[in-house]
């Protein structure tokens, strides 16, 4: 995994000029765990990249909810990225706010790749926040046909936070069980509050009013 601005250097690390960074990625070489955080940082980012432009079909670049890390002046950008396919073996993303954009390979087959559970039939829309989407993805690591719903999310033009995804009722019946199994195992207040307002909207979704 290298990086390289409009001058990057042989050695693949940026240019630190006014022109961002592009990041070239082979997936199979992402970072181990035991690796300094900022490398974690940026395979976690890949991974969440690679997630959501797999869980959909193959199309025009979209607004995605994986938020931006890289960094303008000592901050982190923190904009949600748009992400497509380049072609069947690329996918390509950017930040339409600092201008860091990168490509990924390698992806095909691995574990992040949800192409598998792209939705077929008729979808329906869902909506939920990025608290909600934090606690449904924690819970989803070992559940890439739930991720995969997850992944798909983009926000909402209008309404800041607001996060939407389009999905099959069959694949909401299935978050739906996974909400009242985490709602049966949590004794927060606070997360049941979250897990409540998650059933709500399911609901919602589900029976379509």
């Amino acid at each position: 995994m290298g990086a390289r601005g409009a001058r990057g250097d042989a050695g693949g690390r940026p240019w630190l000029g006014p022109v961002m960074a592009t990041w070239v990625t082979d997936f199979r070489d992402l970072t181990a765990k035991d690796a300094p955080a900022a490398a974690r940082r940026r395979a976690q980012f890949t991974r969440d990249v690679v997630e959501a432009a797999t869980s959909r079909r193959m199309g025009p670049a979209w607004r995605s909810a994986v938020r931006c890390i890289g960094r303008v002046g000592r901050r982190a950008c923190g904009a949600y990225v748009d992400v497509g396919y380049d072609d069947e073996q690329t996918i390509g993303w950017s930040c339409p706010a600092c201008g860091e954009r990168g490509t990924v390979s390698g992806f095909v087959g691995a574990a992040a790749d949800l192409s598998r559970y792209v939705p077929r039939g008729k979808e329906v829309l869902w909506g939920f926040d990025e608290q909600e989407r934090k606690l449904l993805r924690d819970a989803t690591k070992e559940l890439p046909n739930l991720r995969a719903v997850l992944a798909r999310a983009s926000p909402h033009v209008e309404i800041p936070g607001l996060l939407l995804v389009d999905a099959t009722v069959p694949e909401l019946d299935l978050m739906y069980t996974l909400v009242e199994d985490l709602t049966d195992l949590t004794r927060s207040r606070q997360r049941r509050e979250l897990l409540d307002g998650l059933r709500a909207s399911l609901c919602t979704s589900i029976d379509g009013f």
